[in-house]
């Protein structure tokens, strides 16, 4: 008669496969719930990298169309185009890098101040499960849907009352009025 231990272990590796791994204190399962996170962060650096100069983006953007001549208008977008990805190249990569380490040290402690090992066993199957992932794979996508969405319906009350704030800033700052574009 065999003896009942080959498969008494042979199910014992077998349930250790199937069960998620599992990190023993609450330092590792913090670790690994900001290793989940990591691409947040990444995010999040690359955001902080675009935020101060999106709004100059922007009025660039409409300077652009008010105030240089058509035929110069691709040219002038074009080497706009070449600083603004220059400054990306440059800043995000440390913006990214800096948003990673504050994350581990703010998040890290947060984490450890604010939930029990149980619920962070929790937190850390949430953030590991296929339909979060995938979620959060498509977050800029639904970001920069709903925010061309939101652009679209709003393009020309955004574009009138900035044309219309433009003009009494210049006003105000006694400038002179931008020339209206020639019309063809």
């Amino acid at each position: 008669m065999r003896s009942p231990t080959p498969l008494i272990a042979a199910v014992f590796v077998a349930a250790s496969l199937l069960a998620p791994a599992q990190a023993q204190t609450k330092k590792q399962l913090i670790e690994k719930i900001l290793a989940v996170q990591k691409p947040q962060f990444e995010q999040f650096g690359q955001m902080m990298a675009m935020a101060p100069v999106q709004p100059m983006v922007q009025q660039a953007s409409q300077v652009l169309r008010a105030r240089v001549a058509e035929d110069k208008r691709e040219a002038v977008g074009k080497a706009m185009d070449a600083e603004l990805q220059a400054y990306l190249k440059d800043v995000v990569p440390a913006m990214r890098a800096s948003a990673l380490k504050h994350a581990n040290e703010v998040m890290g402690s947060k984490l450890e101040a604010g939930f029990n090992e149980a619920e962070l066993k929790q937190l850390l199957g949430f953030l590991e499960s296929p339909v979060i992932r995938r979620f959060n794979q498509l977050g800029p996508d639904l970001q920069q849907a709903l925010g061309q969405k939101v652009g679209n319906d709003n393009k020309t009350l955004i574009e009138a009352k900035a044309r219309a704030l433009d003009a009494k800033l210049v006003d105000l700052l006694g400038l002179k009025p931008a020339p209206a574009p020639a019309s063809k």
